[in-house]
């Protein structure tokens, strides 16, 4: 079933026209070309099941930023450029210019205002990729994530967001969307979220993960510090080199993408991987 309205400014089709959003930035392929990664790209799409069964799909892809979603609203008429042609779009300019020196592995020094920047972004590519794969997704982020992203161009304080560096042996872009369920009889009523969705989001050496939950004002189990990761949202305040300490390799980040598959959440409540 089409999407009815702008899953960021909430306007319907009566009003406005839905348009295709990219998962992956097009100037991505300006940064990671074919000369950089090779001439042969494909994607790989894995979905896990409740039931822990995954399936896999792969295709072939002359270029990285194929993946779109028709979910957002584009432009009405002169001064109206709507989401996708407005607010995101200059959101996804000021992105570029900051991640274009990590993606290719530079040292870089992150401002608060850089740091604020990336995690908005982030922010609204993780809201995108929900919807990214059809109707069997589960819709973890609540629609007051989605409009304060859109009024504030900002990261909601209640969204994780942490930033990291890969050195790969083949995947140069990657987004493993991950949702987790507490189970019923170790949830406190009201003490913790239903859902809580991890979207990790790699670009060549740049990682970028989101961890959100579906309660209005609940904040997701925060992770405790690491020397392979940076936090930069809820916001530090302070300038930030990148990358860390410590580089994941392949098998670190599957690990880093699944937080909880290996791992007790903190006040030792049970999560279970429900998709990717």
């Amino acid at each position: 079933m089409p999407q009815q309205a702008c899953v960021f400014c909430q306007r319907d089709r009566t009003r406005v026209k839905i348009t295709k959003e990219h998962v992956i930035s097009q100037w991505v392929d300006e940064i990671l070309t074919a000369d950089l990664l090779g001439p042969d790209r494909s994607f790989e799409r894995i979905v896990v099941g409740v039931d822990g069964i995954a399936q896999t799909k792969v295709w072939p892809s002359e270029v990285v930023a194929a993946i779109e979603a028709p979910v957002v609203c584009g432009s009405q008429k002169a001064g109206d450029d709507g989401c996708n042609d407005g607010w995101m779009s200059e959101l996804d300019g000021q992105a570029k210019n900051i991640l274009r020196p990590m993606m290719l592995g530079h040292t870089t020094t992150l401002s608060p205002g850089d740091q604020r920047i990336i995690a908005a972004w982030a922010a609204m590519k993780s809201m995108i990729l929900e919807y990214a794969w059809g109707q069997g997704q589960v819709i973890v982020l609540p629609q007051a994530a989605r409009t304060f992203v859109f009024r504030e161009q900002r990261a909601p304080r209640e969204m994780h967001v942490r930033i990291a560096a890969v050195e790969s042996n083949g995947r140069p872009m990657l987004f493993p969307r991950r949702v987790y369920q507490l189970q019923p009889e170790l949830a406190r009523a009201g003490a913790l979220p239903q859902f809580i969705s991890c979207s990790t989001l790699v670009l060549g050496c740049f990682v970028v993960q989101t961890l959100g939950s579906s309660a209005v004002g609940s904040a997701a189990p925060a992770r405790p510090p690491g020397r392979d990761y940076l936090a930069i949202n809820p916001p530090s305040g302070t300038d930030l080199t990148w990358p860390p300490a410590e580089v994941f390799d392949d098998a670190g980040l599957d690990r880093f993408a699944d937080p909880w598959r290996t791992e007790t959440p903190p006040d030792d409540t049970a999560f279970r991987s429900e998709a990717r």
